[in-house]
This record gives C-alpha cells, structure tokens and sequence, in this order.
C-alpha cells in the first residue's frame, strides 16, 4: 500500500474540519509528543526529549490562541488556566525530566481531547456534510 497520499489526506481533513474537530487534532498532536517526551526521558536522549517538549509546547500555544473567552465565558477562561498551567509544566520538563510529570500532563490532555471529542461527533451528526 502507498503511503504518499498521507499527507494530502491530512491536509484535507484539516481543512474541512469543524472547529472542535481541529482542537481534536491539536489535542492528538499533544498527546504523540507527550508520548515521545516520555520515551525520551527513559532513553535518556536529551535532544528528543527537548524536541518533542517543544512541539508539545507549541500545541499548547495554538489551544490557548484559539480559546475564545468572549464566548467561552467562564469555561473558556478555565481552559486558557489550565493551558497556561500545561506550559508552565512543559518549560519545567525540559529543565527537570520526570516521566511522573508527563504522564500526568498527559491524563489531562487525554480527558479534555475526549470531551472535545465527543463535542465535535454531536456537532458532527447534528450537521452532516454536504
């Protein structure tokens, strides 16, 4: 099977993706790098790990410039916190490489992407494409 069409079909589905369905993607693009960070840390390769920390932290970024508080109200102002929070762990990581640390930014990650998740199939089934 060939492979040279993966990235057409990912730029597609970024393009025709609803807008909680593209913070899913952001939030699958955050966990894959939590992912290597951690496998770095135990691999002890310091170049991966600051890699992977950085594209993890520029995913964050991307959450936290797309979170609308003037209509998100409250919930929208939490999550720019916890993003803010996610940030700040990450810039510890690169300097104090903790598995315990990663893991845990990447429970919540993993709970807020399947809320998002779950937002983006209901927006899905309520309007299909045409």
């Amino acid at each position: 099977m060939a492979y040279g069409n993966a990235g057409t079909y990912r730029e597609r589905e970024i393009l025709t993706a609803s807008p909680a369905k593209l913070v899913v993607i952001v939030y699958d693009h955050l966990l894959a790098n939590l992912c290597r960070a951690r496998l770095a840390i135990e691999a002890n390769k310091i170049e991966a790990r600051i890699e992977a920390v950085a594209k993890a932290r520029d995913a964050v970024v991307e959450l936290l410039a797309g979170t609308d508080v003037e209509r998100g109200g409250t919930l929208a102002v939490n999550l720019q916190s916890l993003y803010v929070f996610m940030f700040s762990e990450l810039n510890v990581i690169v300097h104090e490489p903790e598995v315990e640390r990663v893991e845990k930014l990447a429970e919540i990650v993993s709970h807020l992407r399947e809320a998002f998740a779950s937002i983006a199939a209901t927006t899905a089934v309520q309007s299909p494409a045409a």
